[in-house]
């Protein structure tokens, strides 16, 4: 897998805020945002969903995407780019986000402002994470 540029954020390991008065100030640009959020979240870095994550979201976010399919179009994009395939992309993705929901359903709730009880869909969990980085910018 590629490296995603995500050895350039190991210093902010844990992150218990997320301060709004830092992107209104210009210190923080789209990829840390998504840094921010993702640790805030609990998605463990040590995971490929982790990198899937991270490159779906900025590419997202950069592209301005509002009406793709998930996995019938990104997916298979993305695993062209990063020579992977779509099913290890999905099953990084569902890992990343059990794992963070096992620990933290309150935080899912809080940040994202989900409210089932029941873990979300890995495309679900996509796109309320870019919605909420878009609005935070």
């Amino acid at each position: 897998m590629n490296n995603l540029c995500v050895e350039l954020y190991e210093e902010k390991r844990a992150i218990h805020c997320i301060d709004r008065n830092d992107k209104l100030n210009g210190t923080r640009d789209e990829r840390e945002t998504i840094v921010l959020f993702l640790n805030r979240l609990g998605i463990p870095r040590n995971t490929a969903g982790y990198n899937y994550l991270y490159y779906i979201i900025l590419k997202i976010i950069k592209t301005n995407i509002i009406n793709i399919k998930l996995t019938t179009e990104l997916y298979p994009q993305i695993a062209v780019e990063l020579n992977s395939s779509v099913n290890r992309i999905e099953r990084g993705l569902r890992y990343s986000i059990e794992s963070a929901w096992d620990r933290n359903k309150e935080v899912f709730k809080s940040v994202l402002g989900y409210y089932n009880e029941c873990k979300p869909y890995s495309s679900e969990f996509i796109w309320l994470l870019a919605d909420k980085i878009r609005m935070f910018e």
